[in-house]
């Protein structure tokens, strides 16, 4: 189907916004947006075959673009720094009243590069004090959010878990019961339609009363005995059950689902914990993040339930980001941080110099940089010397092996080409998880969960290579991504491939996004011992040295 005009000036306009983020030229940007308002102003469909430099605004350059978008339906350079910027960064430009401009000024000064930060930066005041926004500002941008939310039906992962976890504590400070979050935030799905809560208290009127008095509901839409459901501030439906003590855990079992999982289960006897209620159908405790009848009813029949790895099982952080290239903190301060979270090691990988938008290093400053963290004497934990290494349309690498061989550690990522054909791109990863120098591959797919497909790959393919060559794949925390998805992840770790969890954070507050990467682990079945950066400081140097031997090839 032909794109329409008002189609052709939102990649201008898109275009436009991106460059302006990434701080290209201001008068290539102009021209994109006067471009863009004269497309879509004009009054016939616009052709390839019309002479696009008598419209207004519009010279030969942008005239070959359009070109192409009308014989491709795509603009190639578009779609290169859509890739190329930190991926939940493009999230932010949704938000209403949020110009690329305001944008720009939150990733560099703040280091703010998706919703759940720009949001937290909102409600704790440090987005009132960045000059320019103030308090007013502030809560202007906090409603744009809320109107976001509101519009596309379905909240991140990472948005709705602080904010189911806000309203469980605030509702038991209010009501004085104990009040557990359920539903798909419990499963960790990576987004949601609704937040349920359940209340374990003997009378359903005094708490329910209670929960209109929470900040952050609009309105209560409907009751039905103990339950209710409510509308919050943030667009997202908020669903509260109350249960006494005696039937607490079979009513946990219950609110918490998913539907073919109870299916399976049946009638569930009344308990007042949910392992008493499993225990009463013959079957020990399942993590709630497990419960999508994908065979868990049956590995806890035959005693096969996993032992799933947990945040507290990480011993470090392998993909960072500092203020060599596009983040926001001194290695020394990344690392401090990481120890604060109890890390005994963590990996400096800023981006290499292929991703300029990025600040990416050369080769000599990615050297001066590793003999200053190779030469720290008081860092609080291991600091290892690495890279985020981008991978190149052809499959080659950003850097020279000779080069590569001198760090700790080489996490290498495709930001550009994802829409390569599966052959085509299938031999681009595999060719890069044979190299002897990679040793994580990162956010594989390169997806923005409801805002870019990422590469579709021959997934056997890309595994066998993997496993031959012992390079882990990663799942990125980032809730924007969480790359590996949950079912690749459990089909990479039948697979006998090494995982990596990883913040991909760019400041120290997004440490804390591990909690996600962890939750998609679990959804698929993945153990401590599969994942490498479990494993004491010691085995993981043992790792990549053994990597590193000749006969690898």
């Amino acid at each position: 189907m032909a794109l329409t005009n008002s189609q052709i000036a939102d990649i201008l306009r898109q275009h436009a916004d991106l460059m302006e983020i990434a701080g290209e030229n201001s008068f290539r940007i102009n021209a994109y947006r006067r471009a863009a308002d004269t497309v879509k102003g004009h009054q016939q469909a616009i052709d390839r075959e019309e002479d696009f430099t008598s419209l207004p605004g519009i010279g030969t350059g942008i005239a070959g673009v359009l070109r192409e978008i009308l014989s491709t339906g795509q603009y190639s350079e578009f779609e290169d720094l859509q890739e190329q910027l930190p991926g939940s960064l493009l999230t932010i430009l949704d938000v209403p009243g949020l110009g690329a401009k305001r944008v720009a000024r939150l990733y560099r000064e703040l280091g703010i590069t998706s919703l759940p930060e720009l949001e937290e930066a909102a409600r704790c005041g440090t987005l009132a004090t960045l000059k320019g926004i103030g308090p007013k500002a502030a809560s202007n941008i906090l409603d744009g959010i809320v109107f976001l939310q509101r519009r596309t039906g379905r909240v991140s992962i990472g948005v709705a878990l602080p904010l189911a976890e806000r309203l469980a504590h605030h509702l038991s400070d209010l009501s004085g019961a104990p009040v557990v979050v359920a539903g798909s935030v419990r499963r960790m799905c990576e987004t949601v339609g609704n937040i349920d809560l359940l209340a374990i208290a003997e009378n359903p009127d005094t708490v329910l009363a209670q929960v209109l008095d929470l900040p952050d509901v609009a309105s209560q839409s409907e009751r039905d005995g103990a339950v209710a459901t409510f509308q919050l501030q943030q667009g997202i439906g908020l669903r509260v059950q109350v249960a006494g003590q005696a039937v607490a855990g079979s009513a946990w079992i219950q609110m918490t689902g998913s539907a073919a999982h109870l299916a399976q289960l049946g009638d569930l006897p009344d308990a007042a914990t949910e392992e008493e209620c499993y225990a009463a159908l013959g079957l020990p405790w399942i993590a709630p993040e497990m419960r999508e009848n994908l065979g868990e009813l049956e590995a806890a029949r035959e005693g096969r339930l996993p032992n799933l790895i947990a945040v507290d099982d990480l011993r470090g952080d392998l993909h960072l980001h500092t203020t060599w290239s596009d983040g926001k903190a001194s290695p020394l301060e990344m690392a401090t941080a990481g120890r604060q979270r109890g890390y005994e090691y963590m990996a400096i990988t800023d981006h290499s110099g292929g991703l300029g938008i990025a600040n990416g290093l050369k080769p000599d400053r990615l050297a001066v940089q590793r003999d200053e963290i190779h030469g720290y004497q008081d860092a609080p934990l291991r600091l290892l010397a690495g890279s985020e290494v981008e991978v190149h349309r052809d499959g080659r690498l950003d850097f020279e092996d000779d080069l590569l061989a001198t760090l700790d550690l080489v996490v290498a990522s495709l930001h550009s080409g994802i829409r390569q054909d599966i052959e085509t791109i299938t031999d681009r990863i595999c060719r890069t998880l044979l190299n002897e120098h990679v040793d994580i591959v990162a956010h594989p797919t390169g997806r923005l969960i409801e805002r870019r497909q990422g590469a579709t790959y021959d997934w056997p393919r890309v595994f066998d290579a993997a496993r031959e060559s012992a390079t882990a794949i990663e799942i990125n925390s980032d809730p924007a991504r969480l790359d590996m998805r949950d079912e690749h992840a459990r089909m990479a770790a039948n697979a006998g491939v090494l995982i990596s969890i990883d913040s991909d954070a760019h400041n120290p507050v997004s440490l804390a996004l591990m909690r996600y990467g962890i939750g998609i682990a679990r959804r698929a079945w993945i153990e401590p011992h599969m994942v490498v950066n479990t494993w004491p400081l010691d085995d993981l140097l043992l790792w990549l040295a053994e990597r590193r031997l000749p006969q690898r090839g």
